[in-house]
């Protein structure tokens, strides 16, 4: 990682990970005092009718945008019982393979997410009772996971360094 830290392009995108997490931390605060308030609205009988609805769009938005910095911090769950036993080349190599196949799949996923909202900006799907477009949430969605793509492809460039890196045994 000492080379690609120092890169420019590395400083924004940690940079705008960052921030596209703390947009989706903004989001999950906001669903607190969503349902804090619609749980006592309750208690009064006049709960909040659009509750459920805000808190599933805001949910998707706020999974993909801080799911660019936990990739880009390597923050995902990991169990290396056995690779931590292998050597330093192997885990790299293990690492460099990987890496390939996730970003394989996130490019998939990011591309189905972008069709996804393509077909919602189309159809103009509304919400049930609160009737607000689906669309800009799934927009949303789509453009920040692809921070995850450029976050993987920053790993897939040091698994590389790494796995011909003379030095590790």
């Amino acid at each position: 990682m000492t080379g690609l830290n120092s890169n420019p392009l590395w400083r924004r995108t940690e940079w705008v990970t960052l921030w596209l997490a703390r947009f989706g931390a903004v989001g999950l605060a906001a669903i607190m005092f969503l349902t804090l308030f619609d749980v006592i609205g309750r208690a009064f009988n006049h709960p909040i009718a659009v509750s459920v609805e805000v808190t599933e769009l805001i949910m998707g938005m706020m999974i993909y945008l801080g799911i660019g910095y936990t990739t880009f911090l390597k923050g995902h769950i990991r169990v290396d019982i056995v690779l931590g036993q292998l050597s330093e080349r192997i885990q790299a190599v293990l690492e460099l393979i990987t890496t390939s196949i996730g970003l394989v799949f996130v490019v998939l996923m990011c591309w189905r997410l972008y069709v996804k909202a393509q077909s919602l900006v189309e159809s103009n799907q509304l919400t049930q009772i609160w009737e607000v477009p689906v669309w800009p949430p799934a927009m949303v969605m789509s453009v920040a996971s692809l921070m995850m793509i450029v976050a993987l492809v920053f790993h897939l460039v040091e698994n590389i360094r790494a796995v011909f890196n003379r030095s590790l045994t």
